[in-house]
């Protein structure tokens, strides 16, 4: 008798997620030094054009979630492969500041929104109901994993072959890995292969239709979104929360290089250390949000960020700041699954894709998190200071959590 099919694409999920967050989330950090060096510009110059990837990807994300919602997502997937593919091979001819912009924020800032999270949840989103949170965060776990091994992957490569020829290995593996995999092994809905949801026999309840979603204007679909109170409620609580983690993996190596003089590979680890906890979180979190209160399940969450960034503060220890960034890491890894059932569960299946993506657009504004620990460092002169606003900020993130609604399971619209 077949299996259930949703059991390979969670691992074909954890497998892309793995292999495009190396090169997009675990390496930038640990280039950012050398980058640093070779183009002669300081943090704050470097981390704008950080931020400003990170927030054309944001700022494209509605656009890609009704793309998500419309069409195959294997033609999505395969065509951002070979989007991004594009931008790594150009890094080759990368040899100024003004070029290294002209390559990350339209190559990778587009194309990380049709190979990462979003078009992964949307898959586990389809195929899982009942068991949608664990799901989640076993597929988005590849994330995770790849912050344990490639930071310090990234940095044997950096101090061999160089952060350029680095981006070969990447094209490689996104032309002859995940857009022939992608196209073999995606299907979009269980109903396609004659399946349903969590592998059960026969459907609970019949979902709306994909074409009745289709068949509303883009607009309409959009002001309904803007309109709930429920919306509005999730941004705030994660638009605080957002972006601090991609300050952290950016800025870590360096700050323990400039201000402790520890060497890259200290750094690299401590990024290791934090996507290690990451994938505990995804794991612990996503039961969490299956079975448990989702006010409690994102309290803890803000703990974890609390207590990291009060080590961050209060010590220069490596053993503290391995617990930091274990900390740091089981947050961010939490959080992940976390939104993405929060948005399912308030609004449903066949929006998934498209209010996801209006999410992110709003908590675009976050990604400057990058950009203004850059700044405050090279004006106050250290990072102690950055660490200082990052707790402020998680601190208001668990007072808004307090008191805004957070849907638990029973809530959850079909």
């Amino acid at each position: 008798m077949q299996g259930f099919y949703g059991y390979r694409l969670v691992g074909y999920s954890f497998g892309v997620c793995f292999l495009v967050s190396s090169f997009f989330l675990h390496a930038r950090g640990v280039f950012f030094p050398q980058w640093m060096a070779d183009f002669e510009v300081s943090r704050t110059e470097l981390s704008l054009a950080v931020s400003l990837t990170l927030f054309t990807g944001s700022c494209f994300a509605p656009v890609m979630g009704y793309l998500i919602d419309k069409y195959p997502l294997k033609r999505i997937i395969s065509g951002a492969s070979v989007w991004l593919s594009i931008g790594y091979l150009s890094m080759q001819w990368v040899d100024s500041y003004l070029l290294l912009m002209a390559v990350l924020i339209p190559f990778q800032g587009l194309g990380w929104t049709g190979v990462g999270p979003l078009v992964h949840t949307k898959l586990m989103v389809n195929w899982f109901t009942r068991n949608r949170g664990m799901a989640l965060g076993v597929a988005i776990m590849g994330m995770s994993v790849a912050g344990v091994i490639m930071p310090m992957v990234n940095a044997f490569l950096v101090q061999t072959i160089g952060w350029r020829d680095s981006y070969l290995i990447y094209v490689g593996l996104l032309l002859l890995v995940i857009v022939p995999v992608t196209w073999l092994m995606v299907r979009q809905q269980p109903g396609d292969i004659g399946q349903h949801p969590d592998g059960d026999p026969a459907p609970v309840s019949l979902p709306p239709s994909a074409p009745a979603a289709q068949s509303e204007s883009f607009w309409h679909t959009y002001k309904e979104f803007l309109s709930s109170k429920a919306f509005w409620s999730v941004v705030l609580t994660f638009g605080l929360m957002n972006g601090v983690f991609s300050a952290m993996a950016t800025h870590l190596p360096t700050y323990v290089t400039s201000e402790i003089g520890l060497d890259l590979y200290d750094g690299a680890f401590l990024l290791t250390v934090a996507g290690g906890f990451a994938i505990a979180g995804k794991v612990v979190f996503g039961w969490m949000m299956d079975r448990l209160s989702a006010k409690l399940t994102v309290m803890a969450g803000v703990l974890a960020y609390l207590s990291s960034t009060l080590l961050l503060m209060s010590t220069v220890e490596y053993v503290g700041l391995l617990i930091a960034a274990a900390m740091f890491g089981l947050g961010f890894g939490g959080m992940v699954p976390v939104r993405s059932v929060l948005i399912s569960r308030l609004f449903g299946v066949a929006k998934f894709s498209r209010v996801n993506g209006l999410l992110s657009l709003f908590i675009a504004p976050a990604t400057f998190w990058v950009l203004f620990t850059g700044f405050i460092v090279d004006t106050s002169g250290s990072y102690v200071t950055a660490f200082q606003v990052w707790f402020a900020s998680f601190l208001l993130a668990g007072l808004v959590s307090l008191v805004v609604r957070l849907p638990n399971r029973n809530d959850a619209v079909a």
